[in-house]
C-alpha cells in the first residue's frame, strides 16, 4: 500500500494569499473571493474522499496518486483528481463537491445542477471528463494490457444524483469501498508484478507537469507588509527587535513573518533582495533586513551588495525549525 498525500493546489495557495491582501474596494474582489470559495470547496471534497483510502482493505498491492497533470500528444492537459493502481486494474476517479440535484445528460454532455431555490446552472460533465482521461491512459499504457476503469465521486452528502447514463459509475463518497470491492471481484487475475506496478507509478510521476502560478497582479492592488491575523489581516504589523507587533491590537509574533513572506513569493516573485524586503515589509534599516535574510539562510546568487535570495517553495515549513531554534 502506498497512498500519496494530497497537497494544496498552487492556485488555491495563490488565492489564499490574495484573499488576505486584496483591498475590498478592488473591482475584482468578489470575483477572486468566489474563485477561492470554489477551489477551497473542491480541495475539501477531495480530502473527504482521501480518508476512505485509509480504511481500504485490498487483497493486492496498490498505489494511490493525487492531482496528476499529464500532457497528451496535442499538448493538452489531463488533470486526474485521483488514480488508483493495483496489479489487476487501474481506476480513474473524478471528484466533485457540489450540492443540489445533479442531472448528467448523455446527449449534450453537460451536468445540470438545480439548487434548492430552483436556480439552474450548467457544469462540465464529470463523466465526459473521466472518459477522456481513461482514453488517454489506454493509449499511453496499452502495452501493459491493464484494464482501466473510471468513476465519478460526489463528495457533498447533500447532493442528489438524479438522471445519468450507465457509461461511468457515479456515486457518493460512501460508495467507494463497495465499488472497489466489485472491481476486485471483476478483475481477479494479476497482470502486473509489484516491480511493474512501481515502474508505472514512477512513469506517472516523471510525466507529471507541475502547476504554474497565475499571472501576477499589480502590487498596488493589495496590502503590503506583515498583516495581523488577529485583525483579519487588515492591520499592518511593524518590526522591532526580531518581533512583529500589530499597530492596532498589539498582537506580537515572530512566526507570522513566514506566512507574510510566503504571500510575497506567491503574489510578487520567488526571489527577493535586501531592498525589496525593506520596501515590501517596511523594515527600517538595511542592517535589520540583512539580519533577517542571514537568519533563514536562503540560497542566493550575487555578491554581498547585489545578492538575490531564492525563496523556497514551502516557506512556512522551511522556516519552522529556524523559529524553534531561535
Amino acid at each position: 500500500m502506498n497512498i500519496a498525500i494530497r497537497e494544496k493546489p498552487l492556485k488555491l495557495l495563490w488565492l489564499e494569499a490574495l484573499k488576505r491582501r486584496l483591498f475590498e474596494e478592488d473591482p475584482d474582489f468578489s470575483y477572486y473571493n468566489e474563485q477561492f470559495r470554489r477551489f477551497d470547496a473542491g480541495f475539501a471534497g477531495e480530502r473527504k474522499v482521501d480518508r476512505e483510502w485509509l480504511e481500504l482493505v485490498c487483497p493486492y498491492t496498490f498505489l494511490v496518486l493525487h492531482n496528476l497533470i499529464l500532457m497528451n500528444s496535442a499538448q493538452h492537459s489531463h488533470q486526474l483528481d485521483t488514480l488508483f493502481i493495483c496489479s489487476n486494474f487501474m481506476l480513474v476517479i473524478e471528484i466533485k463537491n457540489i450540492n443540489g440535484r445533479l442531472d448528467f445528460d448523455d446527449i449534450t454532455h453537460q451536468c445540470i445542477r438545480t439548487k434548492p431555490d430552483g436556480t439552474v446552472e450548467g457544469f462540465p460533465n464529470a463523466i465526459t471528463q473521466t472518459q477522456r482521461h481513461m482514453q488517454f491512459l489506454k493509449v499511453i499504457y496499452q502495452n501493459y494490457s491493464l484494464p482501466i476503469e473510471g468513476a465519478v465521486i460526489i463528495s457533498n452528502p447533500s447532493a442528489i444524483i438524479a438522471s445519468h447514463p450507465n457509461t461511468i459509475p457515479i456515486f457518493h463518497v460512501s460508495g467507494l469501498q463497495t465499488h472497489l470491492n466489485s472491481l476486485f471481484k471483476k478483475y481477479t487475475q494479476a497482470i502486473l508484478s509489484d516491480e511493474q506496478l512501481t515502474q508505472i507509478a514512477q512513469q506517472f510521476l516523471s510525466r507529471h507537469q507541475s502547476s504554474k502560478l497565475p499571472a501576477s497582479i499589480d502590487s498596488s492592488r493589495f496590502r503590503r507588509g506583515v498583516l495581523c491575523p488577529k485583525c483579519q489581516y487588515k492591520s499592518q504589523m511593524h518590526y522591532s527587535r526580531g518581533i512583529w507587533i500589530c499597530s492596532y491590537c498589539q498582537y506580537a509574533s515572530e512566526e507570522i513573518f513566514a506566512e507574510a513572506l510566503q504571500d510575497y513569493r506567491y503574489l510578487v516573485r520567488p526571489t527577493i533582495t535586501n531592498k525589496q524586503l525593506r520596501e515590501f515589509f517596511d523594515i527600517p534599516s538595511s542592517d535589520a533586513a540583512n539580519r533577517l535574510l542571514r537568519k533563514f539562510q536562503f540560497p542566493y546568487t550575487g555578491s554581498y551588495k547585489n545578492r538575490v535570495y531564492q525563496l523556497p517553495e514551502n516557506l512556512v515549513e522551511y522556516m519552522k525549525p529556524i523559529f524553534r531554534s531561535s
